[in-house]
């Protein structure tokens, strides 16, 4: 039988071509994609790129780590009691029933993120054992996802394959395949767990749970599923099986009680357990990375990002992972636009710093190193020239040291503020209005308006209400207070040691008696104290801004790429057909010439077609489109032609023995020649139709397939637009 297709055949309707590599010849070597280049790479340094890279990859996995630990702190108290009740599923068994229930477990996930059952397998699965190894593993895990549960047959092979292949559990043992039990067959993995327990001489109270995490339940058959939780509901005598199933739609009403039938869910015990989400989790990691007095991130993000993040997350994608990839898109931007963000974690050493190909770099950096003009000791650019080289570096590690300082005490700021507003509303005041109308300001917009520094009136609200407070609610802000700053790190305790000694006086002046203040001492206390706070509060939350270099540490207002994580669809279509010259990979001679204008025929056939579409009406005529494209198709083909000559025209010849004699016979080739071209253009010109009409017609589809264009049923011969773009 032959192996090359019968393109002629009428009958076959598909045909499969293999892949057989790329066309041109270096078929291993792919295309070196660069680093990251910045905006202004004049200034920047020969090294630059490799440094930023570095700097970038510290920043990140510090604020991946952060994150991921949160993450894990909030799993945490999910997790321990999805493995309690794991191991308690055939503990508690109620009596009298009329056949043995199938323990399952629901979890509602709604981010469909996988990480939790992974967590969850990770703390429930066994152990690698040796023969001397001690047996007490509490389950055995086994994972079923939608692609491998497309029949019963499948679904049964996979799962118990995924206990059944466990080499360092129990040996296999191979036998002949007609005494061998079925892959798909239940009393395979009866036999199995039977061995084990032997092997292992296992009571029945040290009996491992078998469990089964069924991922993306609702893609999942429901046929196959019902066939499978009744196959072992049959052998729960003799299988401890425990389902535990990942929900991504709402725990009320249950996606398994409103599409499984009565008849399976009485097969099944259910609990159900749901993972944290929604706004808590964001405003979880954005309080405990970019909020926290315990943690600095190397990279702060500004208040446009912030704003970004939380519109993206509340509308868009609620998810864990949607918060990393904003976050490491963001760290991607940060230190990718700006050669400066080399300095984020450390200076470069002075051997670098002084070459002459720094120079353009090292004047960008004085004239960012002057300091704001509202501050007195600033230092004017013209000054900075008599500055040796050391002293540079000197005041770059200060510029670090005085950016996080100031980051700290922005932070030390806004948790007294969240303190003070959440014992407000403890004590029955409405204080700063925050989420208690739809208007009102949210935990996020508070944290984008301290990044701005416009705070100042809800610190003079706070201010007064402090004013207002009785002797007694005084006396028990102030120890919150004062807890608070003891529960700091020691570094931090100290710098705000005037603080705490102002909290000290004044909650040992209070009288003794706070209920009855007959001497009035504890409302001047109170005033007092309200009017300190907001001196206190305002230097705390200064702009950051103000200090040196901050763009190098802060994202400001830098916007975020939005179109990166949700880009417009029908706008980059449009882009890519009017300007795909522009999405293409350009080659070092592409490079070279630099070529930004290109005539219509050195365009793609959908782009031409494209173009055509939109010089058009509302109703195109099918054949005036294809008469359109055929002349740019001819002008493509003459262009080409004639680029051809001129390269052939160009190239240099070999020298040739000229003949003496045969004249007469050479000019009788060239005729012979120019008749034999003559004979096959009918068949050129031909070929070239069908070749036209088959480009038209590939074109017409796509353009069809991305939805451009609408059939009629009025005109046969007509098709509608759907797009009304005008090409620039």
């Amino acid at each position: 039988m032959s192996t090359q297709p019968n393109l002629d055949d009428a009958n076959q309707t598909v045909f499969y071509i293999p892949f057989s590599g790329e066309d041109h010849d270096d078929d291993d070597s792919s295309p070196d994609v660069p680093l990251p280049q910045p905006l202004h790479t004049d200034r920047d340094l020969p090294e630059g790129q490799q440094l930023r890279l570095q700097a970038y990859a510290e920043a990140w996995r510090k604020c991946l780590d952060r994150i991921k630990s949160i993450i894990q702190a909030l799993h945490a108290p999910i997790a321990a009691d999805v493995v309690h009740q794991v191991h308690a599923s055939y503990d508690d068994v109620l009596p009298g029933l009329p056949y043995p229930e199938l323990p399952v477990i629901t979890i509602t996930n709604p981010s469909s993120s996988s990480t939790f059952l992974n967590e969850v397998a990770a703390q429930i699965d066994s152990p690698d054992l040796d023969s001397d190894a001690l047996f007490d593993a509490p389950a055995f895990t086994t994972h079923l996802y939608p692609t491998d549960s497309l029949n019963i047959s499948s679904t049964m092979k996979t799962m118990i394959a995924g206990f059944v292949d466990r080499s360092h559990i129990l040996e296999k043992v191979k036998g002949r395949p007609a005494t061998s039990l079925a892959p798909y067959d239940i009393e395979m993995l009866v036999a199995w767990y039977t061995a084990v327990r032997e092997a292992y001489e296992l009571k029945e109270a040290a009996q491992p749970k078998l469990v089964v995490l069924l991922h993306d339940f609702e893609q999942l058959d429901m046929l196959v599923i019902q066939d499978l939780f009744y196959i072992c509901s049959l052998h729960i005598q003799r299988l401890p099986l425990v389902f535990i199933i990942s929900l991504s739609s709402p725990s009320y009403p249950s996606y398994l009680h409103v599409t499984y039938p009565r008849s399976t869910l009485a097969l099944l015990r259910v609990r159900n357990f749901a993972v944290p989400s929604g706004k808590r989790v964001l405003e979880e990691v954005l309080l405990k990375t970019f909020f926290d007095v315990g943690f600095d991130p190397d990279i702060v993000i500004g208040p446009a990002v912030l704003s970004s993040l939380a519109d993206h997350f509340t509308r868009q994608d609620s998810s864990v992972d949607s918060i990393l990839n904003f976050l490491h898109i963001t760290h991607l931007k940060h230190f990718s636009s700006e050669p400066l963000t080399l300095l984020a974690n450390s200076t470069p050493p002075s051997s670098l710093l002084f070459q002459p190909s720094a120079f353009k770099f090292l004047d960008s950096l004085i004239t960012r190193m002057q300091t704001p003009p509202q501050d007195p000791a600033s230092l004017p650019a013209a000054e900075w020239a008599p500055q040796s080289l050391p002293a540079l570096v000197t005041a770059i590690d200060t510029a670090r040291s005085d950016f996080r300082s100031r980051a700290r005490c922005l932070r030390i700021g806004f948790r007294i503020i969240k303190l003070i507003q959440e014992f407000m509303k403890r004590q029955g005041y409405k204080g700063l209005d925050w989420n208690r109308h739809p208007g009102g300001l949210g935990i996020f917009d508070v944290m984008t308006d301290i990044l701005r520094g416009t705070l100042g009136s809800d610190i003079k609200f706070l201010g007064t209400m402090v004013r207002k407070l009785r002797a007694g609610q005084l006396g028990s802000l102030l120890e919150e207070l004062h807890g608070y700053f003891n529960s700091m790190p020691s570094e931090l305790r100290a710098s705000e040691q005037e603080a705490r000694m102002k909290l000290v006086f004044t909650l040992n002046a209070l009288p003794e008696d706070m209920e009855e203040d007959t001497t009035g001492v504890g409302s001047q206390l109170a005033g007092n104290f309200g009017e300190w706070l907001v001196g206190y509060l305002n230097g705390l939350i200064a702009p950051l801004e103000k200090t040196q270099l901050w763009e190098v540490w802060f994202t400001g207002l830098s916007p975020f790429p939005t179109e990166l994580i949700n880009p417009s669809v029908r706008s980059s279509i449009v882009s890519g057909l009017l300007r795909p010259h522009e999405f293409s990979e350009l080659t070092e001679e592409d490079e070279q010439e630099n070529q930004t204008d290109f005539s219509l025929w050195e365009y793609p056939d959908t782009s031409i077609l494209f173009r055509r579409y939109l010089d058009s009406g509302k109703m195109i005529n099918v054949y005036d489109w294809f008469e359109s494209f055929q002349s740019v198709l001819e002008m493509q083909r003459k262009n080409i032609k004639k680029r051809l000559a001129a390269e052939a025209r160009s190239r240099p010849q070999s020298p040739t023995k000229r003949a003496g004699k045969g004249k007469g016979k050479a000019k009788g080739k060239a005729v012979q020649k120019m008749d034999r071209e003559e004979e096959d253009g009918e068949e050129d010109e031909d070929r070239l139709k069908l070749e036209v009409q088959a480009r038209f017609m590939r074109a017409l589809q796509e353009l069809d397939y991305i939805g451009f264009i609408k059939h009629t049923r009025r005109k046969a011969d007509h098709v509608q637009r759907t797009a009304f773009d005008l090409h620039d």
